[in-house]
């Protein structure tokens, strides 16, 4: 997801929750901690198996009762290891919320809520699976996920994900257009407008002119405003009705601006002699009315309150 929306994962992750629970509660109690702290290769061999099958999963290492680390931490093939700013092996973790949550449940396995990681700086949650070393002593191991692409997994959106930089692509072109052409319509109306002052020809026929090219850049402008702040800028989550339901209200809300103001100009024109205009006003101000009240109908139908 680009932009990160930290509020969106954290809301995801309430809705999810049970579901996560026992996905990584699944996945930690499957492991056999003993062999991984003994064998620091099958540790990342480890590590890359479970980022294959779960492209969540991002650290793996093992901490003793006393919360100190016993291994190194096994990172997943996709974690830039320069970015990583966690301490490693023998580092001290009996601070850390995932060590004193294990340490007080009486189950072997314990997930934490979600919380900033260190080694990737993004939302991340842990899974701690309490055993018994070789020498009778009590130990954990504990595995780091992402949350932001746990979220992704449990949608079934990991496609989507990989190609929506493209699609935000496009949409930032799109965008990135109308708002060219809206700036030069409005080059063209202070154009007109400087012509009218100094010119003083037609006055009253450039006037509605400059008016009519300004009210199309503005109209075009929050067009481009809207598909760059709906499909570039924010986090849109498609699995949710209320965030379609509020990318059409505001295109359709731009829309329906546009041509009121066009049928109010065209009315204006009317009344200067150009009759033949009245009619197409009259057309404009009636789908206008009726593009509103749709709308309107479309908000209540889908008002889930």
């Amino acid at each position: 997801m680009t932009p990160r929306n930290y509020l969106y994962l954290l809301r995801k992750y309430e809705d999810y929750q049970p579901q996560i629970d026992r996905l990584l509660d699944s996945i930690v109690t499957a492991l056999m901690p003993r062999k991984l702290e003994a064998d620091e290769t099958q540790l990342h061999k480890t590590v890359e198996r479970l980022h294959q099958s779960y492209p969540f999963v991002e650290l793996l290492y093992c901490i003793d009762e006393h919360g100190m680390q016993t291994t190194v931490s096994a990172a997943a093939p996709d974690i830039d290891d320069s970015k990583r700013t966690e301490p490693g092996m023998r580092s001290d973790r009996s601070n850390r919320a995932y060590y004193t949550s294990a340490v007080k449940n009486e189950k072997i396995s314990t997930v934490t809520s979600p919380y900033l990681s260190n080694a990737t700086h993004q939302l991340a949650i842990s899974a701690v699976q309490r055993y018994i070393t070789t020498e009778d002593k009590t130990a954990y191991l504990v595995i780091n996920f992402n949350l932001e692409k746990l979220i992704t997994f449990l949608n079934g959106d990991e496609l989507r994900r990989r190609v929506h930089p493209l699609f935000q692509a496009v949409y930032a072109v799109i965008g990135l257009m109308l708002v060219v052409v809206s700036g030069l319509l409005l080059y063209y109306g202070g154009k007109e407008m400087y012509y009218v002052v100094h010119d003083h020809i037609n006055a009253p026929i450039q006037i509605f002119g400059t008016v009519i090219l300004v009210t199309l850049g503005l109209a075009i402008f929050d067009l481009g405003k809207t598909i760059l702040e709906e499909e570039v800028l924010l986090h849109k989550d498609i699995h949710h009705e209320g965030s379609i339901r509020r990318t059409i209200s505001r295109f359709m809300a731009a829309i329906v601006i546009a041509v009121s103001i066009e049928s109010l100009l065209l009315m204006f024109k009317s009344l200067l002699g150009g009759a033949d205009h009245l009619r197409d006003a009259v057309l404009m101000l009636f789908a206008a009315v009726a593009m509103l009240v749709g709308l309107g109908v479309y908000l209540k139908l889908t008002d889930r309150k």
